[in-house]
């Protein structure tokens, strides 16, 4: 290419500084100027272009007189050429970086879709990525740490279910030899319907154990890939490995979330028998049923963090707000038993305010989540259940079921409510949602004062927290028919109140006399929560918890009104396994 006033390479003419640029064409000029930032001698045509072209306007230039004295060449300039080609335009080269897209261009990229953007030379600002390259390998260690946790927990938990199948074998055949020869076919369904379960977890484990293998093979691959560019001082090459890489780890981060998510399954098997089938053996055809549940992490200890804390006092209240009960509706929402104001309040707990609130007729004690966008209110004075409708932005009340005894709190079991009664002595009293008597437990000195109520998971077993008096109380696991599968007292753990069972099936406790939360295996056993003896739990009342944001949240009373729980404290929840922490979602 001719390029008029210029002297081709064939010139007799030598200069002993030349324009690096025209050098590329062929061309020696005679070098008018030097950019520091480039580190190039430039001709006087160059030089003029330099200054007026928006990627090189705000270079360092220097005039003839100050130029350095000795030739740059082509080999110092790019000591490490670009070969990358552009995507779209594949006889180009990917020499700029668009900061607002996020992404490497062409110069006719540039020129056509990033007009407007913040666009840097590559080979300016190559040499500045080791906050990057440090933000993604952490990433990408992150990343397949998790994948190998995944691994080891989908190893564990084969082994536990076919450990448990074993257990399962012999107490269908133990049970066949009670009931004789016509329990064959029936033997031979069960067993292959707990052979179905740990198959159909066998396969899911191996679907994450060879999806994590090759994500984390992929994301060791880049990593290795990077650190050698890193090492070979290739800059630019790093430069748009990093920006190209990066969209990846983020689709084998989601794609990691989603094998877990896809192939999560139980921990564990057991038989159930049925123990009435003897007597019922003419009439029953059901020999007994496969149940799958999950065990809990008494191995894993969970650890919060301190986010901040909410006043749930608000304008429009006459007296100091005292929360009750709790509940979350969504991941933003939260509904509230105001005991002090007589009101059922809807708050925003992102932001901490009030979103709707309704007066009730009494005092409420409990509040809990129906289905269908209900609400049951435990109204203890009127010795009734207050049912309501609520949306993202309303409370209704719909109607009552009549208890017929003081009520304290309430639970929710498969259309019915489990209500907890403080006649002297406690007992619990089963209803249908019409409010039709279907049972009631009041075994002679089982209960006292029952503050609250959890069904659990499996929906097996009642948790109860027993209040008694101010220096005791106990917190007891029953079944239906009122059998005591596990107590729990301790001498520095008084008054409890709130019970949230977690999704691996631990308990919190909150006991108000003693200041404190603990944490409790489904064999009512301590087990490790760490974060909340550095914070002041002053009287805490009520504890829930959201799967969908990982919080955790607190009623208890502020440093300014110790009589009423006024206060919210909100905590971040993770688990620790080896001392890793990662995000509850991340469990299987």
């Amino acid at each position: 290419m001719e390029v008029s006033g210029k002297v081709t390479s064939t010139s007799k003419t030598n200069f002993n500084l030349y324009c690096i640029t025209c050098d590329t064409d062929g061309l020696k000029e005679p070098a008018h100027g030097f950019c520091q930032d480039c580190q190039e001698h430039l001709c006087k045509s160059c030089l003029q272009h330099h200054r007026r072209s928006r990627l090189s306007r705000n270079h360092v230039l220097l005039d003839k007189d100050a130029m350095p004295t000795q030739q740059t060449t082509i080999d110092d300039v790019n000591a490490e050429v670009i070969t990358d080609n552009c995507t779209n335009h594949r006889d180009k080269q990917l020499e700029f970086y668009c900061n607002n897209h996020k992404t490497v261009a062409c110069y006719v990229c540039v020129t056509l879709e990033h007009k407007q953007c913040k666009v840097d030379y590559i080979p300016d600002v190559s040499g500045n990525i080791s906050g990057d390259l440090i933000d993604l390998n952490k990433k990408m260690k992150n990343l397949v740490k998790k994948c190998e946790n995944n691994i080891m927990k989908a190893s564990a938990a084969t082994k536990q279910l076919e450990q448990s199948r074993g257990k399962v074998v012999e107490d269908i055949r133990l049970l066949r030899k009670e009931i004789n020869d016509r329990l064959d076919q029936m033997e031979s369904m069960m067993i292959k319907e707990a052979e179905a379960v740990v198959n159909t977890a066998t396969y899911k484990h191996k679907n994450i154990t060879v999806a994590c293998e090759k994500i984390a093979e992929d994301v060791k691959r880049s990593q290795s890939f990077l650190n050698a560019l890193k090492e070979a001082n290739k800059n630019n090459k790093l430069f748009i490995e990093l920006k190209n890489v990066r969209p990846r780890l983020m689709t084998l981060e989601s794609e990691e979330i989603q094998t877990v998510k896809e192939n999560m399954t139980y921990d564990d098997i057991q038989f159930d028998r049925n123990e009435k089938l003897l007597d019922q053996l003419k009439s029953e055809t059901i020999f007994g049923t496969i149940s799958t549940y999950r065990k809990s992490s008494t191995d894993i200890e969970i650890c919060v963090k301190y986010e901040r804390s909410l006043n749930v006092t608000f304008p429009s209240d006459e007296e100091q707000s005292d929360v009750f009960g709790m509940v979350t509706i969504s991941a933003s929402h939260m509904i509230l038993a105001d005991y002090g104001n007589k009101k059922i309040k809807m708050i925003d707990v992102d932001t901490g305010t009030l979103v709707s609130e309704k007066t009730v007729s009494s005092a409420p004690w409990d509040v809990i989540k129906l289905p269908q966008n209900k609400l049951a209110v435990a109204l203890p004075n009127e010795k009734c259940i207050q049912i309501m409708s609520y949306n993202n932005t309303s409370l209704t009340l719909d109607r009552r079921v009549n208890v017929g005894e003081e009520c304290d709190c309430v639970a929710y079991s498969h259309d019915k409510l489990v209500v907890g009664c403080n006649c002297n002595p406690g007992k619990i009293v089963i209803l249908d949602l019409d409010g039709k008597l279907i049972q009631v437990i009041d075994i002679p000195g089982l209960f006292e004062e029952p503050e609250k109520i959890v069904i659990s998971s499996d929906e097996k077993f009642l948790y109860v927290a027993d209040y008694i008096n101010i220096i005791d109380g106990k917190c007891t696991k029953i079944d239906w028919q009122g059998n005591v599968v596990e107590s729990f007292t301790d001498q520095g753990c008084e008054g409890p109140k709130g019970i949230q069972e977690l999704e691996d099936g631990t308990l919190l406790v909150c006991f108000r006399e003693s200041n404190k939360i603990v944490r409790l295996s489904s064999s009512f056993k301590k087990c490790e929560i760490t974060g909340l003896e550095r914070i002041n739990l002053d009287s805490p009342q009520a504890v829930t918890f959201s799967e969908r944001t990982h919080k955790l949240y607190v009623s208890c009373s502020s440093e300014k009104e110790r009589s009423s729980n006024d206060t919210i404290k909100v905590f971040n929840m993770q688990y620790s396994i080896a001392n890793i922490c990662c995000n509850v979602t991340h469990l299987m």
